[in-house]
């Protein structure tokens, strides 16, 4: 697969991560959304721009987006209201990787295949 149809499996996030001073106003917005069409591309939200991401770390969030959004499929009818998952590469080369909710613990791992084991779990 090449780059292009790469990036448009993945659900690209430029709107946050559920930090700062409006967070759980935009964590009760987002859970209240009434389900809608079209439903979310995934519950994998990755952060932009998409050029900081090679195309084998592109390759994984592919991989590890379909399997946790069929996963979630099996369990639920709508992906709107999900506790998303949020990964971003950060310039430090760590990995941001948390749900859209979680506001204390650990949020960095510092490699893409490490912040993909810790969401698996």
């Amino acid at each position: 697969m090449n780059r292009k149809e790469l990036e448009s499996k993945i659900m690209w996030n430029g709107g946050g991560t559920g930090f700062g001073i409006c967070r759980v106003g935009n964590m009760m917005a987002w859970e209240l959304q009434p389900p809608a069409k079209p439903d979310l591309l995934s519950i994998v939200a990755v952060g932009l721009p998409k050029g900081k991401y090679t195309k084998e770390e592109l390759t994984k969030i592919c991989i590890f987006s379909e399997r946790a959004t069929k996963d979630y499929n099996t369990r639920n009818r709508y992906r709107r209201g999900a506790n998303l998952i949020c990964l971003d590469k950060r310039e430090d080369g760590k990995w941001l990787r948390k749900r859209m909710s979680w506001t204390m613990g650990g949020f960095f791992s510092d490699t893409l295949d490490e912040a993909i084991a810790v969401m698996e779990r």
